[in-house]
Formats: C-alpha cells, structure tokens, sequence
C-alpha cells in the first residue's frame, strides 16, 4: 500500500470517528434545551435556530484563517487541533446548566473545530492529482455513514443513559479522531509553502481568490450547501403531513435519511473514482442536474414510500456532487495553496448551512412545505448551469503548473 493510501484510509476512518461524535449529539439539541428550562414549540424552535446558525456563522469567520495557518504550519496539526477542539467542547456541552451556556459553547464550535475542511485540505494535499476524485470521494464516504449511524446511536444512548452523557461520548469519539490523525498519519510537508515565499497573512487569501475561477467554484459550493440544507429541516414535517394519523413519522424519516445517506455513500466513492477518469465538472453538473429533476416531483408525493424512493435518488446525486466539487476545488489551485481555498469554501459552507433553513422557514410561511422542494430544484438548476458556464478547469489547470513548475511551462507555448 502507497504511503497516499495508508493516509487515505486512516482519514477516512478518523473522519467517520469525527462526524459520529457531532452527529452523536447534536441532532438533539431541541430536546436538549428543554431540559435546560426552555419550553413552548415557538421557543424552542428559536433556541435550536439560534444554536446551529450561531455555529455556522463563527465558523464562517473562522474557516478562512485556520486554512491559511494550515498552509503555513501544515494540514495534519490543524486535523488534530480541529477534532481536539472539538472533543473538549462538545464533552464541556453536558456540564451546561443553561442555554446561555450551550449558545457560547456552540460559537466557540465553530471557531475552533471545521474537521471536514481540514481533512479536505490534508487529504487532497497528499493524493495524486488523477486520484482526487476516489480521495475526497472516499472522505465524503466517510461522512454519509457518520451522520447515518451517528444520530441513531446518539439517540439509543440518549434514551440509555440521558443527554448529558451522550455529549461526553461524543466527545470521546472525537478524541478518538484526534489520536487517529496524530499518531498514524504522516504529512508530506513538501507541499507546504517554503518560509521565505509565504505571503503576509491576509494577503495570502486574497491572492488565492485571484486564481482563475476559485471564486466562481466557491460561490457554487455555497448554492450546493444551500441547496442541501433547505430541505431537511423540513421532512420530519413533510413525513408526519403524508403519514396522516397512520403515526411512525419519526420511524419513517429515520428511514429516509438512512436510505438517503446509504446511497450517498455508495456513489461518492463509485463516482468519486469514475470522475478521475470522465472529469469532475461534468460528473458535479450532470448530478446537479439530475438531483434537480428529481427534486420537482417530490413537490407532488402523495405517500411516504415515493418520497422515500425520491430522497434515496436525491442522495445518490448529492454523494456525486460533493466531492466531485472538492476535487474540482483542489484543482483549481496548486497544492501549497488547497487549505487556504478549503477554508474559503469552509467559510461558504457555513453561511449556506445557516442561511437554507432560514430560507426554507420563510418559504413554509409563506408559500407552503411542499415549495421548499421546487426551491431547492431552483438552486439545483442554477448549480448546473453556473459550473458548465464560469468554471473553466483547463485554464486553472494551466495556472497550477505554471506555479508548480515554472521552469517546464517556460518551455511550452502560452
């Protein structure tokens, strides 16, 4: 086994340890904050708003530096300072005897964690260029099962040993990551940017916005996360309106996102493989296409079982998306520069994850739950359209080279 493959695989496994120890937990954080004093559908619906949107908005402006550092310093300590991070909070989370408490740790989440952009960056900074695809697709793998396994162990301890002790599990899995990445991963610290060539610090992330078509992609991986997180806030609602007074809606939506989650792990890897050799930007726009056709008939389900059948497609076509647009990131700009674009994308992610559901409760008040689907098929469509439009991978390509071997570039026509 390649010294890249040895990396690849023990990622992948600290990966899934790192989603499962936030999966573990903070799916419940509505039942959480009542045992914290906070009652009343309204409220608490306010309260869990407030959580997961402060989260994303601190790691918004976080992502961004924590990228540059990891250009400078390396990708593997800051994997390791991302999951540590996380591990102490989320373990602090039990402790909390109000929600104040829980709000201030969950912006310190989102200041100090971001394990998904950090092992973005070490994991496509260690790989082949034409084995990008299968890498990140591999990670993204990793990711599907942690949120599909994650909430539903949370939940089975939760109801074992209660809420506070589920975050300090939590908390255990993702130590457990940490101790992964540092002890059985060794970083090619080549690719690192050389002392006297590193830029000053702010200048370092705009120069990398400055590369041909990194904005254009970023602004897409945000629509993606947009996309994403419009809908599923909305289907346990959407399951208990098809089930009637049938019941087994929370049973029924626990199906769906297994279902959903199954299929995407499925096609990351599969498809993640097929794009090193078809090409990442038309995989990422034909899924893309595909996820919006069949995001318009789910507008029209009458019966839980079409909706499910529906999801599962949907996320076969999410599982191609997401790392089909990680490595179409990566190549956008060369390796001593990955973690910083990572965590301008990171940064993206995060203001997509807080601004879908409050898209999507604006569209429920006004037009109705079943138009969150059409919307979604909006984004969807424009993800397709924008990528095959203002991504131009060849002329990145070619910027790449020239900043990794000037020399050979020197040699060739412009």
């Amino acid at each position: 086994m390649e010294q890249w493959q040895r990396t690849l695989l023990v990622a992948a496994v600290a990966q899934t340890f790192s989603i499962l120890g936030f999966s573990f937990v903070v799916p419940f954080l509505p039942l959480y904050v009542q045992q914290l004093g906070i009652h009343g559908a309204a409220d608490v619906t306010f309260w869990a708003a407030m959580l997961t949107g402060s989260s994303a908005i601190s790691m918004a402006f976080l992502a961004p530096i924590w990228g540059v550092l990891a250009d400078r310093h390396g990708r593997k300590i800051m994997v390791v300072r991302a999951a540590f991070s996380a591990a102490i909070i989320i373990g602090l989370m039990g402790l909390v005897t109000s929600v104040w408490q829980l709000l201030a740790l969950r912006i310190l989440q989102g200041m100090f964690t971001g394990t998904v952009s950090a092992f973005q960056a070490l994991v496509s900074s260690q790989s082949p260029k034409d084995r990008l695809g299968f890498s990140l697709g591999v990670m993204q793998t990793a990711i599907f099962v942690g949120n599909s396994v994650g909430p539903l162990a949370g939940g089975f301890v939760a109801e074992l040993v209660g809420f506070r002790m589920s975050f300090g599990v939590g908390g255990a899995l993702l130590f457990t990551c940490a101790a992964l990445v540092m002890t059985l991963i060794h970083e090619d610290m080549s690719v690192r940017h050389p002392t006297e060539e590193r830029p000053p610090f702010l200048k370092g992330m705009t120069e990398v916005l400055r590369y041909p078509a990194l904005l254009s992609m970023i602004g897409a991986i945000f629509v993606v996360e947009f996309a994403i997180t419009q809908v599923f806030p909305i289907l346990p609602q959407f399951v208990q309106l098809l089930q009637g007074n049938q019941g087994h809606a929370a049973a029924v939506t626990g199906l769906i996102l297994a279902g959903a989650g199954a299929a995407g792990a499925l096609s990351s890897t599969v498809i993640g493989w097929f794009s090193d050799r078809t090409g990442h930007k038309s995989i990422l726009v034909t899924a893309a296409a595909l996820a919006c056709l069949i995001s318009i008939p789910q507008f029209f389900v009458q019966t839980s079982w079409q909706l499910g059948v529906l999801r599962v497609a949907d996320g076969f076509c999410l599982g191609a998306m997401l790392p089909s647009a990680s490595a179409m990131l990566a190549g956008l700009v060369p390796p001593e520069r990955r973690a910083t674009a990572y965590g301008l994308a990171g940064s993206a992610n995060s203001v997509g994850v807080a601004a879908g559901p409050l898209t999507t409760a604006a569209i429920v008040a006004v037009v109705g739950i079943r138009a969150v689907f059409l919307s979604a098929a909006v984004m969807l469509a424009f993800i397709a359209v924008w990528v095959s439009t203002m991504v131009h991978i060849h002329q990145a390509e070619a910027s790449e080279q020239r900043t990794i071997d000037p020399a050979r570039t020197r040699e060739q026509p412009a």
